[in-house]
């Protein structure tokens, strides 16, 4: 039995690193809705039940969910990020058409 234990590992092992790696998902309505987000930078987002948002920095207004991304409009700003929520629980987000980006996580 112990002659075949090494092999058994090392196929154990090497089969493990052949795993496809955890994929990021795009968020959805129920990863955003009623919840507080803290990004990088010292933004904190609030994003309430039926699209009403605020945010420390950008001010208050609307969310919503799209097939482009999360569209964010604030009496400062209107733009569309595309948030991914990691398979850690954290978020990552680039707002389309810069090269703005954040991480985030939800707010204790």
């Amino acid at each position: 039995m112990k002659k075949y234990a090494l092999p058994l590992v090392a196929a154990v092992i090497v089969s493990a690193a052949y795993l496809p790696p955890a994929q990021a998902t795009p968020v959805t309505s129920a990863d955003f809705a009623g919840k507080k987000i803290c990004w990088g930078g010292g933004s904190i987002s609030s994003y309430g039940h039926g699209g009403k948002y605020s945010n420390n920095l950008t001010g208050e207004g609307t969310w919503s969910i799209t097939k482009g991304g999360v569209h964010i409009h604030t009496d400062r700003y209107d733009y569309v990020a595309n948030i991914q929520k990691l398979p850690d629980g954290t978020f990552h987000a680039v707002i389309v058409g810069t090269e703005v980006k954040t991480d985030g996580k939800y707010c204790n």
